[in-house]
């Protein structure tokens, strides 16, 4: 696989819109981001915060050496955090998901492509926060982002989610489902 993200380009630092602002994540953010964690059920109650510490670090490395990248959400003054954005090259990733090198064969994905997905807290949905980050995400990417192509990746999207998406700039490419479980790729046009 070649490099990810250009070498000699720097990383897109935030973007703010609304009350919303969007950095990357820190291990620093621990405190923030844990109790967003929570809160959204993306891990259960008792998940130890130096499990989350040791993820963010993680993380914060990742990004640095520019392999894949991770953004908290926030309010403009910090002091809440209503989820991350993930960004990683997306075939990559699917495979490791679906361990299956051929499933994606068939899907006109170049190998550097990027994916992102997200997540956001119950708070952040009564703000409409869903909607907006599929309105303001991809004109980020577009106006400071190297890339061609994007996709979004959606594990086990609700149905509310994929009606939110179908409004927005984006075509399904690929659907797969295991047991009860959706997995669904969308192309940002």
């Amino acid at each position: 696989m070649n490099e990810f993200f250009p070498p000699n380009q720097s990383i897109p630092e935030e973007l703010i819109f609304g009350k919303v602002k969007i950095r990357p994540l820190r291990a620093s953010d621990n405190e923030l981001d844990y109790k967003a964690v929570i809160e959204s059920g993306f891990r259960p109650e008792g998940f130890p915060k130096e499990t989350n510490l040791k993820e963010l670090t993680a993380h914060e490395k990742d990004h640095d050496m520019k392999k894949e990248f991770a953004f908290t959400i926030l309010d403009v003054d910090e002091t809440e955090c209503y989820g991350c954005i993930y960004i990683k090259p997306v075939i990559p990733f699917l495979k490791f998901a679906f361990f299956n090198d051929r499933i994606f064969e068939d899907l006109q994905i170049q190998e550097n492509d990027p994916g992102f997905s997200f997540w956001i807290t119950p708070t952040a949905r009564k703000l409409n926060l869903y909607e907006k980050l599929l309105e303001e995400l991809p004109k980020w990417f577009k106006r400071e982002w190297p890339y061609e192509n994007w996709y979004m990746l959606g594990i086990g999207p609700s149905e509310r989610e994929i009606e939110t998406i179908s409004r927005f700039k984006l075509s399904q490419t690929f659907l797969l489902q295991i047991e009860d479980q959706k997995y669904i790729l969308w192309k940002l046009i």
